[in-house]
């Protein structure tokens, strides 16, 4: 069991080091992320086929996948983007509000959900603590704004995804999204290159290259396995409590590798401070609620 614990923060903290390598890799987000998803796509096709996964499904279901694959492409893209034209510190903050995201997106996709009040009420304070974070000296605005919305897609992704995981294999779900992902960025490269009159920069460097593999590897095709491995053993709110930590690790990682400690004023530390807190209470506040509608429901 101590070892699942390790290896469930060591998932996280690839999560939180995708950022650190979007600044690392030189090519623009559509571009980066088309190798990301394309390499991940060739590699879950390699797994399939030498672990032997069933893999027939529907057109329907197909269609499903690769439609839900369109909103992990835009999602990549825009935080990727939000890297580029912020830091990463930034746009973990602003992917910090998927807390936020699934309070106000799930009611309203899944029928069985409910709207709670304190999931309102914590959504308000990182509205707050956005606030505080815009209103001062802060120059990084639109990459904030842009790392939000990467968090609501990422979000509707998430939700549409959970209806697939019981019915199909992981490997088989994620080759699909990769290639509705590409197909997407496909898109989104074609229209840059219609706007500009020219191609976005599609040669990645030597050092590009490695990170590229190690991006589409490891922080994506090994840290799903293990995620949905270690789900096996550990509980939901488990796991939830140690993805609430990437922001934190991923701002780290951000002040070791480009010390983006010092570019940021004490406002963004004060916002930050007060959504990682609400992101890592809200599931022992989740659990609480939980409990005590049980209670109630056993008491005759």
């Amino acid at each position: 069991m101590p070892s699942d614990y390790i290896k469930l923060h060591f998932v996280v903290i690839l999560w939180g080091f995708t950022a650190i390598l979007g600044r690392l890799i030189s090519l623009e987000s559509p571009v980066l992320v088309t190798y990301r998803v394309a390499g991940a796509g060739i590699l879950l096709a390699i797994l399939i086929v030498v672990t032997r996964v069933p893999n027939k499904i529907t057109i329907n279901t197909w269609i499903k996948l690769t439609a839900n694959g369109l909103l992990l492409g835009l999602h990549w893209t825009l935080f990727f983007l939000a890297v580029e034209i912020a830091n990463v510190s930034v746009c973990m903050i602003g992917m910090a509000t998927s807390t936020l995201w699934t309070a106000f997106l799930e009611p309203l996709l899944i029928k069985e959900r409910r709207f709670h009040t304190y999931n309102v009420a914590i959504g308000v304070v990182m509205i707050a603590a956005i606030a505080i974070i815009a209103g001062g000296d802060f120059i990084y605005i639109h990459g904030l704004l842009i790392a939000v919305c990467s968090a609501g897609v990422a979000t509707t992704f998430s939700i549409f995804n959970s209806r697939f995981s019981k019915k199909h294999h992981h490997y088989l779900i994620a080759l699909h999204q990769m290639i509705g992902a590409t197909l997407f960025c496909a898109c989104t490269i074609a229209i840059i290159a219609f706007k500009r009159g020219n191609l976005p920069n599609l040669i990645p460097t030597f050092a590009d290259t490695g990170w590229l593999f190690l991006l589409a590897s490891v922080c994506t095709v090994y840290a799903y396995a293990q995620y949905i491995e270690l789900l096996k053993r550990l509980t939901v709110f488990t796991i939830h409590l140690a993805y609430n930590l990437e922001p934190v690790y991923g701002i780290i990682l951000a002040a070791l590798f480009f010390s983006e400690h010092q570019q940021l004023g004490s406002m963004f530390y004060l916002g930050s401070a007060i959504i990682l807190l609400a992101v890592i209470i809200h599931p022992f506040i989740a659990r609480h609620r939980q409990q005590i509608t049980s209670e109630l429901e056993q008491d005759p």
